[in-house]
């Protein structure tokens, strides 16, 4: 039975009951004692109390005698209970290393090698007997093997999490936190506004350098997200009122160089803050937490909404983790150059036009960042196209085939500031997003005037995008007597067909579907 209920751990189905039906159950629980539609859990185990698996072996008695239909059984990501595991037991440990014993050894008694390890430990231990030789190869797979490889991912683990993730709850400023202890971390907060930041910075740049900015508004109920993206060249960002940096900038961040240029843009607040620290942020523990707290409450003023959280990638570090989840898959409707600059126009190598394209970190990170022979709304829907690939296409398999490298990447690239106690309600969250409708709305030239921005406008796109209004119905346009309805056209090449980037300023005012855009 404990063997079972170690491998119904390690499954995608979950089997778990509602304690608020169980509550009002009359009929001697059937699930625990047995009914006529099925004897008693051969477990001993009541489904009104079970948050594990452990000691269920997914015969699945219990829902056939449920006359309430209470227990269910649900899909979730393979190892998940694993992961989170706030009361570990020594007994389901030894029986977890059992399982990874016996596997080993099938496998390897099928194989041509078995023979020569056979006649290596009859020498080694003076003996011909196969039960004792059997035995030592088991002692040595469900201990020594097992132990190691664990051992190492423990580590790797620990200080993974470690490094990202804050220990002390207390660190954090955000008061919307999900609750822990409930059965749905995320009741008593309907949405959730993450700050997605990508980091410029690198051994020959000069700080952080918010390359890209982007709020993911959570739905925390159904998982349905808005992207909004900011272009970084923003202009006239403003400062939250009856502050000291709003005083000093009546008309939002504004400046320029002695050429007249633009200087103080938005993706030169966290510069701001930094550099003012101990002016306008004092309360703030270091220049690092300056140019975050000024860098969100920027993004707060633009958009209406409250940043609950913060995940920032070093865009250089992008690249690694890109490879090491084996790559992703986008449509390139445009050839992109690879380096160069809008003042130096000259490409070490392209991307060009297709269907379907195959990319690792280096060609990826180019996809999302190439920018001098396109447009800001093409660069922005690039990024949001990366995002959307890697939410998508993340292969567990991969994921876990690739651990070590994954785990490597994001403690040297990731930064933000959930707290450790709270990671299994994020990775809950996480796992609706993927399930759900993802759309996003780039403000950019297109939908704003960039240099001069309108930010009650503003606010009113970022609302009608999260609660979009009724759509009234209308009948659908006769076909246009130019379109032929007969005969078949070749499907235009990648280079032929319309360019997402190029739509009318009317739709660009609206969310769109993330895979529409792409």
């Amino acid at each position: 039975g404990g063997l079972s209920g170690n491998y119904a751990r390690t499954g995608m189905i979950a089997l778990r009951a509602t304690p608020d039906i169980c509550a009002t159950c009359k009929v001697g629980a059937p699930c625990f004692n047995g009914g006529a539609a099925a004897p008693a859990c051969p477990m001993g185990e009541f489904p009104r109390t079970m948050d594990s698996n452990a000691r269920c072996n997914l015969c699945a008695n219990c829902i056939k005698n449920c006359p309430y239909d209470s227990i269910t059984l649900t899909v979730r990501p393979p190892t998940k209970e694993l992961w989170f595991i706030r009361k570990p037991k020594l007994e389901e440990a030894f029986l977890a290393v059992v399982i990874m014993g016996i596997v080993f050894v099938q496998n390897v008694t099928m194989l041509e090698v078995w023979t020569g390890i056979l006649a290596w430990l009859e020498r080694a231990v003076g003996t011909e007997s196969y039960a004792v030789t059997f035995t030592i190869t088991f002692l040595i797979a469900m201990v020594a093997i097992p132990t190691a490889k664990a051992g190492s991912y423990a580590v790797i683990l620990r200080d993974t999490v470690t490094g990202i993730f804050s220990a002390d709850a207390s660190d954090t400023s955000s008061t919307a936190r999900p609750n822990a202890a409930h059965s749905d971390p995320w009741a008593s907060l309907p949405r959730v506004n993450v700050l997605m930041i990508g980091s410029d910075a690198g051994a020959d740049r000069v700080g952080i350098r918010p390359d890209t900015l982007i709020l993911a508004s959570i739905n925390t109920k159904t998982g349905d997200t808005v992207l909004f993206s900011l272009p970084r060249n923003l202009q006239k960002v403003p400062f939250p009122p009856g502050t000291r940096q709003a005083v000093r900038y009546p008309q939002g961040f504004e400046c320029s160089d002695a050429a007249g240029v633009p200087q103080c843009l938005l993706n030169a607040i966290w510069t701001f803050g930094e550099e003012n620290w101990k002016l306008y942020y004092p309360e703030e523990k270091t220049a690092f937490d300056a140019g975050l707290r000024a860098t969100t409450e920027a993004v707060s003023q633009l958009t209406g909404l409250p940043v609950h959280q913060y995940a920032m990638l070093n865009l250089r570090g992008f690249m690694q983790f890109v490879d090491a989840i084996g790559g992703i898959t986008v449509d390139v409707h445009q050839r992109l150059p690879i380096g160069g600059s809008s003042e130096n126009r000259v490409a070490s190598g392209w991307i060009e036009p297709g269907l379907n394209q195959h990319m690792d970190g280096y060609h990826a990170l180019w996809f999302a960042r190439s920018r001098w022979s396109t447009n800001d709304y093409d660069r922005m829907r690039r990024q949001r196209c990366v995002i959307g690939a890697v939410m998508e296409q993340a292969d567990p398999a991969q994921l876990a085939k690739s651990f070590p490298q994954i785990a490597a990447a994001a403690k040297n690239n990731i930064t933000t500031g959930i707290p450790l106690a709270d990671l299994s309600a994020w990775v809950d969250l996480t796992q609706r997003v993927q399930k759900a409708k993802v759309r996003s709305l780039p403000f950019t030239s297109l939908v704003i005037d960039t240099e001069n921005p309108d930010v009650a406008e503003m606010h009113q796109l970022v609302a009608e995008a999260i609660n979009p209004p009724p759509v009234s119905a209308s009948p659908s346009p006769s076909p246009s007597p130019s379109r032929s309805t007969t005969g078949s056209k070749p499907a235009p090449s990648p280079s032929e067909s319309k360019h997402p980037s190029a739509v009318d300023p009317a739709a660009a005012r609206t969310a769109q579907d993330i895979n529409d855009v792409c």
